[in-house]
């Protein structure tokens, strides 16, 4: 008797589609027959191309096929075939077939030239009923400009999906105004600023939300559809985040969230879930970012699936949390797995595989940073340097960062290696100066970008100041530490994670290196009060702390103080130790809550969060 798993209809599926894509052969006169396979439904037509992506031979084929702009916007209004097309698209880009480029320039050509034949027709020329039907072609142009813009934006194409929108907008805009058009183009606003925002075009993004404020401005902000509205503040938190304003990115996001329901579209819940986590999480609102991103997670995982890129998303966005709450182990794991999932869907040369690459490789490099091992974060950040000069101008905004992570990377690893050597060995001079050039770079960039007075100048200043104290070039780093610490007060107070972190490196320059020892002692004490009201005794850079005040201690001779903080730093190993072992439980959704049920959470903590301030204005 037949297995009841040979009448599974999935699997005759499966087998009818392989078939059918060996019995393809490579040659032009095939093409006549794959036209025909236009007429199926696009989710079968769907997993034939997929299935020919998979053979080198019938990659030109492919090509051609989605070259064609009829088939390929059939395909991208079906959501499951979208999917599919995604890991089409980069089988084809990364085998150097630029098909986005040929999809982005086919439509901005067409459209360009649809325009200027039918719809700028004078009426006097045409009948009323032309011009209707113009019209309406003119509306689905728009719809289908959109629709491929997004779809370039979510594959990791940004510069194509710019081009098409920008040439939608164009068009939107000689349309006879009314609520319908203009309510278009907001939307084709949102979605071309989001691209902006992921492409670091500030400028350009500036000019998009102005025009969308000023929209909304016009009409009132009552007639603008709520889940448009909410897209638009999620892509405001976005912008903010990105520019480092974070009060702002956590102001939009909340914003956001006061919109959000039950019948709110799962893409936009979970969009707005992270986006407001990782608000969350750079403003230090830890039990808020807890409850967002673990929902955000848990719906990913339940609406698209473990191997859906929105699931990958919402991983790297948990993957930062982990590892800003000290989670760094978990952490690690969730940035590997988000990469796999990406690398599967976009290849090996994509924007969004680069990202990924960074994230995991940072991680990594603050897991290993004791045990010194940072082979596998210097081949991760590696790849995605390597990706992003392939697909970037040199002074690119997001080579900046994965420049950064690899000077770090590479100081640590000249630290290793020298040490004992007294740094006299040329690949411990090589590496440092690599590092150094890697770096001045990134701040260069970064300078360019932002100006002097934003958080990610700082940082860069702080990276290059630490590289400086390794490189004996101790005023020089000191005066990179103080700018630091300056721009980093001023824009996000005295208490903030970032501030703490540099004022321990400038601690560490004082008590190691320039005998200041009184102000090293200073400095520690801040940093270490700053960690504990934030992260608590269990923190891992208190360690550092700990170790440089003993040593101040040690020079000043002073006997009590040095006993008391070796017994301090004894006690934090043994409660590290104890942490480790133990599972991070409050890290993970074992209650199932309602999108509402979290939003009542959220707004209950930030009511607490504000009756204790007020409290200690008091």
């Amino acid at each position: 008797m037949a297995s009841k798993s040979y009448y599974n209809p999935e699997r005759l599926y499966s087998q009818c589609i392989v078939s059918y894509v060996k019995n393809l052969q490579p040659k032009t006169s095939q093409l006549d027959e794959i036209d025909g396979l236009q007429m199926l439904p696009p989710n079968i037509l769907a997993d034939i191309y997929l299935a020919m992506s998979e053979s080198e031979d019938l990659r030109d084929i492919l090509y051609n096929e989605l070259s064609n702009l009829t088939i390929f916007m059939r395909l991208l209004k079906y959501a499951v075939a979208r999917q599919k097309m995604i890991k089409c698209f980069s089988v084809l880009m990364c085998s150097g077939r630029q098909l986005s480029t040929e999809i982005s320039s086919k439509f901005s050509m067409y459209t360009h030239h649809h325009f200027q034949t039918h719809y700028k027709t004078s009426p006097m020329k045409n009948s009323n009923h032309n011009l209707l039907m113009s019209r309406d072609m003119c509306l689905k142009q728009i719809e289908n400009g959109m629709r491929l813009g997004t779809f370039l934006s979510e594959s990791g194409w940004l510069q194509d999906s710019l081009k098409v929108l920008v040439t939608i907008l164009n068009v939107i805009n000689t349309l006879k105004l009314n609520y319908n058009s203009i309510i278009v183009k907001l939307d084709c606003l949102q979605r071309l600023l989001h691209a902006q925002v992921a492409f670091c075009c500030f400028a350009d993004a500036s000019k998009s939300q102005q025009e969308a404020n000023d929209i909304i401005s016009h009409i009132g902000i009552e007639k603008v559809p709520i889940n448009l509205l909410v897209t638009y503040y999620k892509v405001l938190s976005m912008l903010y985040f990105a520019k480092s304003d974070y009060n702002l990115s956590y102001d939009w996001s909340v914003k956001a969230l006061q919109l959000i329901n039950g019948p709110t579209p799962n893409k936009i819940a979970i969009d707005v879930l992270r986006v407001a986590a990782k608000a969350c999480v750079v403003k230090r609102e830890f039990d808020k970012a807890r409850i967002l991103i673990l929902k955000a997670v848990k719906m990913a995982g339940t609406y698209f699936g473990e191997s859906h890129q929105k699931y990958a998303d919402t991983l790297l966005d948990y993957g930062f949390f982990l590892l800003n709450v000290d989670d760094i182990v978990h952490s690690v794991q969730a940035y590997s797995r988000a990469l796999d999932i990406k690398t599967v869907i976009h290849g090996n040369r994509n924007l969004a595989v680069a990202t990924a690459e960074e994230d995991l490789s940072y991680a990594l490099y603050v897991l290993e940073y004791s045990s010194g091992n940072f082979q596998s974060a210097r081949e991760h950040i590696c790849k995605s340097i390597d990706i992003l000069r392939s697909l970037l101008p040199k002074d690119h905004l997001l080579l900046s960062s994965a420049r950064r992570v690899k000077a770090l990377i590479l100081e640590e690893i000249a630290l290793d290696n020298g040490h004992g050597l007294a740094g006299d060995t040329a690949e411990y001079q090589n590496l440092l100066i690599e590092a150094e050039e890697l770096h001045q770079s990134a701040l260069k960039i970064t300078i360019d970008a932002f100006g002097e007075v934003n958080v990610q100048t700082a940082k860069h200043y702080g990276n290059l100041g630490r590289l400086y104290q390794s490189m004996a070039k101790y005023h020089e780093a000191e005066e990179l530490h103080k700018r630091a610490i300056k721009i980093k007060s001023d824009l996000l107070g005295t208490f903030d994670y970032e501030v703490g972190l540099s004022i321990g490196h400038l601690a560490s320059l004082y008590s190691y290196h320039m005998q200041k020892y009184r102000e090293a002692e200073k400095l520690y004490l801040k940093s270490i009060a700053i960690s504990l009201r934030l992260f608590g005794s269990s923190y891992s850079g208190l360690e550092y702390d700990y170790k440089g005040l003993c040593n101040v201690y040690e020079q000043l001779n002073d006997t009590d103080k040095y006993l008391e903080y070796s017994n301090i730093l004894d006690t934090w190993r043994m409660i590290r130790e104890g942490n480790l072992e133990v599972s991070t439980s409050g890290n993970e959704l074992k209650e199932e809550i309602t999108l509402d049920e979290v939003r009542e959470k959220f707004f209950d903590l930030c009511s607490r969060h504000v009756a204790v301030v007020e409290s200690d204005n008091n």
